[in-house]
């Protein structure tokens, strides 16, 4: 809720999605197995047992929700589906590709614009 008022003052939308198995799918090969989290001291661990991919678990996790929601709004009558969610290290696409952030003149990411889909014009958040 508080997600949702914040992000309301700015005029961002935010979408609840089910977190089920996001902590044990693979965001790069989309294989899903409770060993991916290896029990540890630390729950920062994640590692795919079938392609190797070890990012920081939660940031594995992050990508998996923002594929969900992805690929909900595709299916979803409202139109205007997002075509990217962006991340703190980059920018993820509807087809599970990610694309590292790019460094702007001080060094901090640089925002770039999302398509609205409606109308097909880039506007910036």
């Amino acid at each position: 809720e508080y997600v949702e008022y914040k992000a309301e003052v700015v005029e961002i939308s935010v979408e609840q999605v089910s977190p089920a198995y996001t902590s044990q799918r693979c965001s790069k090969c989309g294989f899903t197995h409770e060993n991916n989290r290896p029990k540890s001291d630390g729950q920062d661990v994640f590692e795919c047992l079938k392609c190797g991919y070890s990012p920081h678990a939660d940031y594995n996790a992050a990508k998996n929700i923002g594929l969900k929601h992805l690929r909900s709004a595709q299916t979803s009558s409202s139109g205007g589906a997002p075509v990217n969610v962006r991340l703190n290290r980059g920018t993820l696409n509807v087809n599970g590709e990610y694309e590292p952030a790019s460094n702007g003149q001080n060094g901090s990411p640089r925002e770039s614009p999302t398509l609205n889909e409606a109308n097909g014009e880039a506007v910036s958040e």
